[in-house]
């Protein structure tokens, strides 16, 4: 099969239908917007192949909706059947009905990257706007940065009765958060869009705390990707580890742990510097720069930081798509 492109952590290929490509998961990793990682974690690919799979297959179920007591609420309902793009898989590839990604060029005004966002809305596109649900704020949430936003108790630790939903950038070079009267204008004005990009994110955030919750899993956030589909909504891309954040007991199960192995490394001041100096100069180059003049590489992960990433992912696999009871994370954990 043809490469269509090669992503830092999954590549598309294109499949003999046309309408159809193929996510290809490797086993690469990537942190703070870098990229592919120097090392590998062995297995990643296939077990995010297998949830991707897993959850799109919950989705689809309506006894699943039922079961969760979500089915009859009046801010559920009217969205199922949910729609999605999952076909089938095979191995670590999964096959995606294809949908257009808009095009948007950059120019530089008053010394600063602006994304011109003058696309067209088409029947089967992607949404350029990445909708995040959180449930609370574990460490290290990003909206720490922003809780003069919202009249919510935002500290550390603090739990929501029902899910903040907020919007960020997609294919920008840097992911940007963004208040909802913007999200509005890059739908073309489309408050109705926005509503429901709203709704159906807060139903699928519901649905999953519900699926964890019964493997003895608390999730506190994550990010899903939306397309617009013969004028309506349908969920894209996949959801697993590397979009939620996940706890289980005092162990946080998700990607937050390979942050947390680079914050304050030399590599990653650079990347926080590199990313200033990139917006002060107006460019989107921010990597060249913590190469080229900052001189900064990320280190690959100690043996023993491997290990446990290899066992979040074989433990959360074990949980949900197994149905087995899993402690190797928190043994590894412990180890360090």
């Amino acid at each position: 099969m043809k490469l269509l492109y090669a992503g830092s952590v999954k590549n598309l290929y294109e499949d003999a239908d046309p309408a159809q490509v193929w996510f290809d998961y490797t086993d690469d990793y990537s942190v703070f917007d870098w990229g592919k990682m120097p090392d590998t974690i062995p297995g990643k690919g296939l077990a995010l192949a297998r949830l991707g799979e897993f959850f799109f297959r919950e989705l689809e179920r309506p006894e699943r909706w039922q079961a969760l007591g979500l089915a009859e609420r009046p801010d559920v309902a009217p969205y199922l059947p949910l729609r999605h793009h999952f076909l089938e898989r095979q191995g670590t590839r999964l096959k995606m009905l294809r949908v257009d990604v808009p095009r948007l060029p950059t120019r530089s005004v008053g010394g600063a990257v602006v994304y011109d966002y003058a696309y067209a809305l088409k029947p089967r596109q992607l949404i350029p706007l990445e909708v995040i649900f959180r449930f609370g704020v574990p460490k290290g949430s990003s909206l720490l940065a922003r809780k003069d936003w919202y009249p919510l108790d935002i500290r550390e630790g603090a739990e929501f009765a029902a899910p903040l939903i907020e919007f960020s950038t997609k294919l920008e070079s840097k992911d940007r958060n963004m208040m909802y009267q913007e999200a509005a204008l890059i739908l073309k004005g489309r408050a109705d869009l926005l509503a429901q990009l709203h709704d159906q994110t807060r139903a699928v955030a519901l649905f999953l705390q519900g699926l964890f919750a019964q493997r003895g899993l608390k999730l506190w956030d994550g990010k899903l990707e939306w397309a617009y589909l013969d004028g309506g909504l349908c969920l894209v891309d996949s959801i697993g580890p590397d979009e939620l954040r996940l706890s289980r007991g005092s162990a946080v199960m998700s990607k937050q742990f390979l942050r947390d192995f680079y914050l304050g490394s030399p590599w990653e001041q650079a990347v926080a510097r590199a990313k200033a100096l990139a917006k002060a100069r107006g460019t989107s180059d921010w990597k060249s720069i913590v190469r080229g003049e900052l001189h900064q590489e990320p280190q690959p992960l100690p043996p023993a930081y491997l290990a446990a990433a290899q066992a979040l992912y074989e433990d959360i696999v074990a949980l949900l798509v197994e149905g087995r009871d899993s402690a190797r994370f928190a043994a590894a954990l412990a180890r360090l």
